[in-house]
């Protein structure tokens, strides 16, 4: 005989646990996580994120906020959010769906891996979906290696001793190792010099340009 369909739909009532244990939850899809995308992030940006998911209801997506009221009890400052909005949108996690300001309300966004469904109020003309898959990493700029002033060795930073600016000795060249003749050679046509004078001048004092004419010729020897 079988069983009343009545009576089998009261039996699964019964059996039926009285209280339930789901409880919502923020989740973040596995493919999200596993893109270098979200790899790149600051652990600020993570940390945004995950309170950006848990406002996420059935058809809110495009209408989250990221208001300072609602954040500083998780210890974001206002220039973190700043900086951590810039940069999930710019790695394709996010997409702002409306700007705020004076007499506006508050931002929205949506997170891009879920679709929109109540565009009220709000602007998704360059929504792209799964935006973080086109992300690209770029090099992040580094000084050239004759700027740089510090090195890390063993695991322990050490700064140059060498100045910036060394002065270092001319190369050396023909003119500049001739130096030293050339003043020799002044020198000797300077004494020619004086002993033409002294030749000239031995008429009137010819005994006084004997002796230096003497003692020149002794230095010569």
């Amino acid at each position: 005989m079988g069983i009343d369909q009545n009576e089998a739909r009261r039996q699964r009532q019964v059996d039926r646990p009285k209280t339930s244990t789901k409880h919502p939850y923020a989740a973040t899809e596995w493919r999200v996580i596993d893109s270098p995308a979200y790899a790149d992030l600051t652990f600020s940006a993570r940390s945004l994120l995950v309170l950006l998911t848990r406002q996420l209801t059935k058809g809110n997506n495009g209408h989250l906020q990221a208001t300072h009221s609602y954040l500083q009890g998780f210890g974001f400052s206002e220039n973190t959010i700043s900086r951590c909005v810039k940069e999930l949108i710019a790695h394709g996690m996010i997409y702002r769906t409306r700007s705020g300001g004076f007499h506006q309300g508050a931002a929205q966004y949506a997170v891009t891996w879920l679709s929109i469904t109540n565009r009220q109020d709000i602007f998704v003309d360059g929504f792209q979906p799964c935006a973080w898959r086109n992300w690209q990493h770029k090099d992040k700029k580094t000084p050239p290696p004759n700027l740089r002033t510090d090195s890390r060795k063993n695991g322990e930073w050490t700064t140059s001793t060498t100045p910036k600016f060394t002065a270092s000795p001319p190369p050396k060249s023909g003119d500049i190792e001739l130096m030293p003749c050339r003043g020799i050679i002044a020198e000797s046509d300077r004494l020619q010099s004086y002993l033409d004078k002294l030749e000239a001048a031995r008429l009137g004092n010819g005994q006084h340009a004997g002796r230096v004419q003497a003692h020149l010729e002794a230095r010569r020897a």
